[in-house]
């Protein structure tokens, strides 16, 4: 049974701003994992120098995955939100996927802690039997061949398989929650057009890497349940129902059907005092008979 439209809006007031905060705190989040790792660990070199970097800066390493598996899980409550308040405006949406929707941004945020473990335990082994190993032998530590060996040790890493499979299984269901939800919030006209396909396109692509712009969308998110957008938000979030975007074909069809002649005629036939329709047009009959 869909709740009433007072019980929709109330509720929606009232979840608005921790839901906005969430997704705009998730961002400051990245950026912030962002300026940790590249001025402690940096970026570019090798795998044998970069695993070298990291053992280096184990803190600031182990800070930036807990920054981004942080700011990961904090998707989850506006993208629930908007789910919860497309779902109160169409029966089209299965509720069942509220779980996965919950969920999804929640194991990737714990695929991320994993990686990031694997990382650092890939790192010391590299550094403490590896490493002394590689100099003993001549070679250079940004070799070709160390390269592969530092390679070869997180192919191996203990985590690695438990990493790789719940970072597979976060972000498959991440690519439903996402294009699912984006899709009818679109339909429904609590999201436009173009934020609704950017959406749907995130979500098929969230299988790749996760890229730090996923974030953008969400701050149009955060700034769109507090109202802060230049335009307001679509009226389908004021009325507590849905009130879906006009079609291209609808659009079309409204530009080649302008009123037609007789109620365009009407108001300023009336305006001159003069009788209008059906009499209007027998009254210049019977004059022009009389002229005859």
């Amino acid at each position: 049974m869909q709740p009433s439209k007072t019980d929709v809006l109330r509720w929606e007031k009232r979840w608005a701003t921790p839901a906005a905060v969430a997704a705009l705190l998730a961002f400051a989040l990245v950026i912030a994992a962002i300026i940790v790792a590249t001025q402690a660990v940096g970026n570019g070199g090798g795998e044998s120098e970069l695993l070298r970097r990291i053992d280096s800066h184990r803190t600031a390493q182990l800070a930036t995955n807990i920054l981004q598996a942080i700011a990961v899980a904090l998707l989850a409550p506006p993208l629930y939100y908007l789910f919860r308040a497309t779902r109160a405006r169409s029966q089209k949406v299965r509720a069942q996927l509220v779980g996965l929707v919950v969920a999804a941004p929640l194991i990737l945020g714990v695929a991320g802690v994993l990686n990031g473990l694997m990382t650092l335990e890939a790192s010391h082994t590299f550094v403490t039997s590896h490493v002394p190993t590689l100099i003993t032998r001549g070679a250079a530590l940004d070799s070709n061949r160390a390269n592969e060996v530092a390679n070869n040790v997180i192919s191996s890493a203990s985590l690695r398989s438990v990493a790789g499979i719940s970072g597979l299984i976060g972000a498959f269901g991440f690519l439903i929650a996402m294009a699912y939800t984006s899709l009818h919030a679109m339909r429904s006209g609590l999201l436009t057009r173009f934020w609704g396909s950017l959406g749907i396109a995130l979500g098929a692509i969230s299988l790749l890497p996760f890229p730090p712009f996923y974030f953008l969308w969400f701050i149009y998110l955060g700034l769109l349940l507090l109202g802060k957008l230049p335009g307001g938000r679509p009226p389908a979030w004021a009325a507590g129902q849905a009130i879906p975007w006009p079609t291209p074909g609808e659009k079309a069809a409204a530009g080649l059907n302008p009123p037609t002649a007789g109620e365009e005629a009407e108001p300023a036939a009336l305006t001159n005092g003069a009788p209008s329709g059906a009499e209007g047009g027998r009254e210049q009959r019977r004059k022009r008979k009389q002229r005859e």
